[in-house]
């Protein structure tokens, strides 16, 4: 089940005819999915007066949930006390059934979560939250990212999570908003992703899936507990052909984590993870033209010059945490990862990139936990080393050395985080944090003059927030913080030549949240919701876009200002105990305030590859003998694919079902399963391509498409 302080999954509705609300006849199109939406928002509005709070002198009996904790505000806090939009994805929506294939199944039904490019791999996904991230061209830009403890997001702000097997996640947490004063620098959101444990006893388990487009997946996971060590060990590989030409995927990847119990008051956590990508190919943006003739094809550039990436890393994280007693504690990280990396882009000149990368780093973190106070300080530490080098790429085959240069990126951040309850309902919550973070390029290719250089950035940024339990089932709470984002490595590319381009500057964000979550009844069932609106005013937004002179290479420079608002809304109802209905909604007005050009003025325009409406519809069905089904409807409404709003992307429905029944015999534990993906086959596109040069914004989404498989346990 998907949890989030009111999270859900939602479901479709069948055999109705026709509705009258406020006596206008709305009637059911059995011929297509357009029925189907009418009813969807007709049911909506007609049930949506039973959610609203009961009037002054009314009762409305509620079931109080058992409280959940997070830790994702750097300590451990009841999600009453939060002062902030938080959600928490389970086990059970990241593994079971899915095809575990990128971070956009997980985060489905997420409100104020906008997930792109899931099934281009060369790019990896595309997150945003509140429109934080959304510019990036490839990997995750803006978003703080976490696994273990340990960070995925580098120094220069730019994350990826290919290195992360979902087979072996248990818990996601993420804060929805801006969160610089915990976590620094491009924190427009932070997702906390927490690996499993080994159960107290022993197990071996198997998982087998296949399906169309040459889709196969073997995963292997063992875990248990030996003496004073848990252990959890997980490795997969998969093959995957994709929808579009072009745009196969190989990988290999392993992840385990040891947990050694020192004491009964110290632990010592150690991550391991490595990961081989020998092939990840990239089909290209096409033009509106290209998609209607043959949506599946590849650019012919990208094929030409044989588009695609190779990747192989490896990492080391160690936790220590130790408990003084019930007040104090003390946590101790240190982590490694080395990379090796190589691309071939779609142009010649510097059109192949090798990258060696050392990231290194750790932090201490003290805690207090008292019976009305909270505390937590510390200190982040984060140093990237890349050596890069651009060649010619002359058609796949590499060509002159054109580019060799060091990157240095090194980062430091102190901040402390109290929480006070003034009241026996009431906490305030407080943070500070200073950060810098320093880029150093040195040119080792000085025929063409040095372009060494450094660039140093600084940020101090508050926050201060207040969560009020005010009834059974209703809490509320605020904030106010400051954020700021560098450009990354990549994005200060200088279309001059090598080292900076020093007309970057660093992002900044105000931003404001106000929200509520409980718990209630309705119809004598229980029911989750979460709700929260928000305001943003960011200065210096950094935006991609492309240059005729260089094709498919992209820059970035700053706008004048942006203003992000909007609402997210989560509901989930119980009908049964067997089944539970949810439903999520968020509406995000993101537009540019200042925004001027020599070719434009694109003040008052819309934000791109942001819709200003997206929900998830779904139903969750769980028997007690061990059959269940789930069954989603997701919608994105209409967006805009450049700066100038010249061309919009329309609305998509798309539609998917997992179903699978899970039994045991003995010692043994089964769990066959399918999947039917894009079940209505609509026609949709899996990534827009912001400010592509000729219109190439598109990547089409694979058509309805099915598979199969099954889980095997056996406890030893």
């Amino acid at each position: 089940m998907q949890t989030h302080a009111g999270g859900m999954n939602i479901s479709g509705i069948t055999g109705v005819r026709s509705i009258v609300i406020g006596g206008r006849i709305f009637r059911r199109n059995p011929h297509g999915l357009r029925g189907c939406k009418r009813v969807f928002w007709c049911l909506f509005l007609a049930w949506f007066p039973h959610f609203l709070p009961a009037q002054e002198g009314a009762s409305m009996p509620v079931t109080e949930l058992s409280e959940f904790v997070v830790t994702v505000m750097r300590m451990e806090s009841p999600v009453e006390r939060v002062p902030a939009a938080v959600s928490v994805v389970s086990a059970e929506s990241i593994q079971r059934a899915r095809q575990q294939l990128s971070l956009d199944e997980s985060l489905r039904g997420v409100p104020g979560v906008f997930v792109l490019n899931p099934y281009n791999f060369a790019q990896d996904t595309r997150l945003a939250i509140r429109g934080f991230g959304s510019r990036a061209d490839f990997g995750i830009r803006g978003i703080q990212l976490l696994v273990d403890g340990i960070p995925a997001t580098l120094p220069d702000g730019q994350g990826s999570v290919d290195g992360i097997d979902f087979g072996s996640v248990e818990r996601i947490e993420i804060i929805r908003g801006p969160a610089a004063a915990l976590y620094g620098a491009s924190s427009g959101g932070v997702l906390l992703i927490t690996t499993g444990d080994g159960t107290e006893n022993p197990f071996l388990e198997t998982r087998l899936s296949a399906g169309e487009f040459g889709f196969a997946k073997a995963q292997a996971k063992a875990g248990g507990e030996a003496g004073p060590l848990n252990y959890l060990v997980h490795g997969s590989h998969l093959e995957f052909d994709g929808y579009r030409d072009h745009s196969r995927t190989r990988n290999w990847k392993f992840n385990s984590k040891l947990r050694f119990t020192l004491d009964s008051k110290a632990s010592l956590t150690a991550v391991i993870n490595w990961i081989d990508m020998p092939q990840q190919d990239d089909p290209g943006g096409l033009t509106l033209e290209e998609t209607e003739d043959n949506p599946r094809q590849a650019r012919d550039r990208n094929l030409f010059f044989k588009s695609g990436e190779e990747v192989r890393q490896g990492k080391l994280g160690l936790v220590y945490r130790k408990d003084f007693n019930e007040f104090h504690s003390l946590e101790l990280r240190s982590f490694y990862v080395h990379r090796d990396f190589a691309n071939r882009l779609p142009f010649e000149d510097g059109g192949q990139v090798t990258l060696e990368r050392d990231f290194w780093g750790g932090g201490i973190q003290y805690g207090f936990t008292g019976s009305r106070a909270r505390f937590a300080s510390g200190l982040d530490f984060g140093r990237q080393d890349d050596a890069r080098k651009n060649f010619d790429n002359l058609e796949g085959d590499r060509g002159s050395l054109v580019l060799d240069q060091g990157e240095v990126v090194t980062s430091l951040g102190l901040f402390a985080h109290c929480e006070y309850e003034i009241l026996p309902r009431v906490t305030l919550s407080a943070s500070l944090r200073y950060d810098r973070v320093a880029f150093e390029v040195e040119d080792a290719l000085l025929a063409d003059g040095d372009d060494s250089g450094n660039l140093d950035f600084s940020e101090v940024s508050p926050m201060a927030g207040v969560a009020w339990k005010a009834f059974p089932g209703v809490s509320l709470f605020a904030n106010a913080s400051t954020s700021f984002e560098t450009p990354t490595t990549t994005e200060f590319d200088n279309p001059d030549g090598g080292g900076f381009n020093e007309s970057l500057r660093s992002q900044t964000a105000r931003s404001f949240e106000v929200g509520a979550r409980g718990d209630f009844t309705f119809l004598s069932r229980p029911a989750r919701y979460d709700v929260a609106a928000f305001h943003a005013d960011i200065e210096d937004v950094l935006v991609p876009y492309e240059l005729d002179a260089f094709p498919d290479r992209e820059f970035f420079r700053n706008a004048g200002a942006s203003r992000h608002r909007g609402i997210e809304a989560a509901l989930a109802l119980d009908l049964l105990p067997e089944l539970t209905v949810s439903l999520s909604w968020t509406w995000s007005d993101f537009l540019f305030t200042d925004y001027q050009l020599p070719d434009g003025d694109y003040s008052g325009n819309r934000i791109p590859a942001l819709p200003e409406h997206f929900a998830d519809l779904g139903i969750r069905y769980l028997h007690p003998d061990g059959l269940y089904l789930q069954w989603n409807l997701r919608w994105s409404g209409r967006m805009f694919a450049d700066d100038a709003n010249s061309t919009s992307v329309d609305q998509s429905w798309v539609a998917d079902l997992r179903a699978g029944y899970e039994f045991t015999a003995g010692r043994w534990n089964f769990e066959p399963f399918l999947g039917l993906n894009n079940m209505f086959a609509e026609s949709y596109y899996a990534n827009i391509r912001i400010n592509a040069f000729a219109g190439r914004f598109y990547e089409p989404g694979p058509l309805r498409n099915f598979y199969a498989g099954v889980r095997v346990r056996f406890r030893l």
